[in-house]
């Protein structure tokens, strides 16, 4: 009986996810595996959503072919490989988000079912609120000393967005990190009245769980606006506002997050009252003499 397994991987490639085995083995799957072994490079999300027999229809091969490649790239079951693909769409990777079809009726169509499912997502994040938690975050970002707003990658912008509008409303509202410096200087001399605002959305990395660590172990308090797949950071949160972001498209949407912030900082104006409302005036007052807006 001829033995499943292939030619050893090219050096250098570490077959671990779905992607990296294929490509590591490719030169050796027989013919007969090939055309499935192809759909799954381009389209790896269907291992997640198909069965083994529609896998095989996609590809025109044998529900056995798409078993001996499954297999062959060394796992035990389909069912192990589909669990690994699901992992990767609840991570977040585009690649396995991506539709297997194109929306139907055309692009206005599409769009609306676009928007019908951020209207989900902001549906979904209410839900996941609690009073008690808005409260507490506006009441911090209010009696802070300073303020650390935090974000990589998608959530970087998000981040720049949150410090522009708290900006407009107190002083002490700063980025980390800028792009010119290292997460400690942005991090440096965070003491118990200051507060980390930490955005998190999927697909974080390391950097934001060990700036969690470290604001936590210097005593900040910490107001962590992320998706649900964030709850691992939870531990090191005083406060958690949990904002869906899982799209009907292949890229997460942050349409959630934006309200969130946009309400956080219009609650932090109500909170600081005069205050707030002098230091917008003062800001106008600077464009006035600036004429630095059209």
């Amino acid at each position: 009986m001829k033995s499943l397994t292939a030619k050893a991987p090219r050096p250098g490639i570490a077959p671990a996810s779905l992607e990296n085995r294929i490509r590591a083995y490719y030169e050796g799957i027989p013919r007969s595996e090939i055309t499935v072994a192809d759909v799954l490079l381009n389209h790896p999300g269907r291992l997640a959503t198909h069965t083994a027999t529609e896998l095989a229809a996609d590809a025109r091969a044998s529900k056995a072919a798409v078993t001996r490649l499954i297999r062959r790239l060394g796992y035990e079951s389909y069912a192990a490989a589909r669990t690994e693909a699901r992992g990767a769409q609840q991570w977040g990777s585009p690649i396995y988000l991506e539709a297997s079809a194109p929306a139907h009726g055309g692009p206005r169509s599409g769009f609306a079912s676009h928007v019908a499912a951020d209207q989900q997502i902001l549906a979904r994040t209410l839900r996941a609120l609690s009073d008690h938690e808005l409260e507490a975050a506006v009441d911090m970002l209010a009696r802070a000393r300073r303020v650390v707003v935090l974000g990589f990658r998608n959530s970087a912008w998000l981040a720049m967005y949150a410090r522009s509008q708290l900006g407009l409303l107190r002083p002490g509202i700063e980025l980390a990190p800028l792009p010119t410096e290292t997460l400690a200087e942005g991090l440096v001399g965070l003491g118990r009245e200051d507060v980390v605002l930490a955005l998190g959305f999927r697909r974080r990395v390391p950097a934001f769980a060990a700036a969690l660590r470290a604001a936590h172990a210097a005593s900040a308090k910490i107001v962590l606006v992320a998706d649900p797949s964030g709850l691992a950071d939870l531990r090191f949160a005083d406060c958690a506002l949990t904002c869906h972001c899982s799209a009907a498209s292949m890229f997460d949407s942050y349409v959630g997050a934006v309200s969130v912030l946009n309400f956080l900082a219009t609650q932090l104006a109500h909170a600081l009252g005069d205050a707030g409302r002098q230091r917008l005036q003062g800001v106008e007052a600077w464009h006035g003499r600036l004429g630095d807006l059209a």
